[in-house]
């Protein structure tokens, strides 16, 4: 039996590659320049294989060590995963938020979400990063995440889950294809001939066959990819259909590159949120974690739909123009909810360093909310 993987060469490996040089990766692990080229040296021995070129002027990975490094990357994440996962809650008397995310999350709402959280909250939120939608819920379950990002679990009743946003998976085609030509679909080719590409994303695969039976439409050739890099690739030939939530190629979509066609008589539409254990009491923290969301949800979605509102150089006319928007015919809920985004962009950077911008933010949410409610009101004459 081959012996297992030293984790302590895999990090030195990680550091050295990262900085470059021996002295400084042993700076940053606490270790003697000698103990590191030790550890590298012995794992090269293991792995059979030159990882790092040394020279005068420092150390480079070679082609064979980058391949290497990915899976050590992937080792090591998993490993602080693990440890993660089955440490207590409680840690030397402060109470962690342990947060399922998906790499879109991580992309998309963790970025506008994660530095207000950590004011607020100093080094409280543990990220895990889950790689399959039902291990969220199996983690869930067993009281190892608080919340998890996921699209609304229909087959877990058991389960609380706070909505955020709500998209719509649409075929993506490329104008070359006869349907971005057409402007439509043509059903009859789905059951003879057409690829449909999708990627089994938190769910996808069971929303998308079960609303395709409904709209009784029977796909001949429907393939589950591993990425959207891999779907987009083959659209882009115009030999593929590609199923997704048009906001990940809004670019695309408005340069007319790709269309977009509602999939059947009827949207598919999903609903994203935040989903935890039903029975368990959601604390101060998982509150604040949830109100940042929905608070940061406008005006992500608004930029990735392409959407923009333009910060003025003063808040004189940052609130000139939200009057003159405001005093249209009818009230327009997208106009209203992306002035407030700015509005609400530009507290943060004003307020950041102050108590004033949790009661900014809650403003702001709640004037949102005032804006769906009266969006259908005509203006009085």
């Amino acid at each position: 039996m081959r012996s297992v993987l030293d984790s302590r060469q895999l990090l030195a490996a990680r550091v050295l590659a990262d900085t470059g040089s021996f002295t400084l990766a042993g700076q940053q692990l606490c270790l003697t320049q000698s103990a590191v080229s030790h550890a590298i040296k012995a794992l090269e021995e293991e792995v059979e294989c030159q990882l790092f070129t040394r020279s005068g002027k420092g150390v480079t990975v070679t082609p064979a060590g980058k391949h290497f490094l990915e899976y050590t990357d992937e080792i090591l994440a998993q490993m602080e995963t693990a440890r993660t996962l089955v440490s207590a809650r409680t840690t030397s008397g402060k109470e962690r938020l342990r947060l399922g995310v998906s790499n879109r999350a991580r992309n998309l709402i963790l970025p506008v979400v994660q530095p207000q959280f950590h004011r607020e909250f100093p080094n409280r939120l543990v990220l895990v990063h889950p790689g399959d939608y039902l291990r969220n819920f199996d983690l869930l379950d067993a009281g190892l995440l608080d919340l998890s990002f996921t699209v609304r679990p229909e087959h877990r009743s058991d389960l609380g889950f706070e909505p955020l946003f709500d998209d719509e998976l649409q075929f993506i085609v490329s104008s070359s294809h006869p349907w971005g030509r057409s402007g439509k679909v043509a059903y009859d080719d789905i059951a003879r001939d057409t690829l449909i590409l999708f990627q089994d994303f938190n769910n996808t695969a069971r929303l998308l066959s079960r609303h395709l039976q409904a709209e009784r439409i029977t796909p001949r050739h429907a393939v589950e990819l591993a990425d959207q890099g891999s779907i987009m690739n083959m659209v882009r030939t115009g030999r593929a259909v590609g199923v997704m939530s048009p906001f990940l190629v809004s670019e695309e979509l408005q340069k007319g590159t790709l269309v977009s066609l509602s999939i059947g008589s009827h949207p598919l539409v999903r609903q994203w949120g935040l989903a935890h254990r039903g029975q368990r009491t959601l604390g101060p923290m998982d509150k604040r974690m949830i109100e940042l969301c929905r608070q940061a949800v406008p005006g992500i979605m608004s930029r990735l739909q392409g959407a923009t509102v333009p910060l003025a150089e003063s808040s004189g006319e940052q609130y000139e123009k939200a009057a003159s928007a405001l005093l249209g015919r009818r009230l327009d809920l997208s106009k209203v909810g992306l002035i407030l985004v700015s509005l609400q962009n530009m507290l943060m950077e004003s307020f950041q360093r102050t108590d004033l911008t949790s009661l900014c933010l809650s403003v702001l949410a709640t004037a949102l909310n005032f804006a769906q409610v009266f969006a259908d009101f005509p203006r009085r004459q």
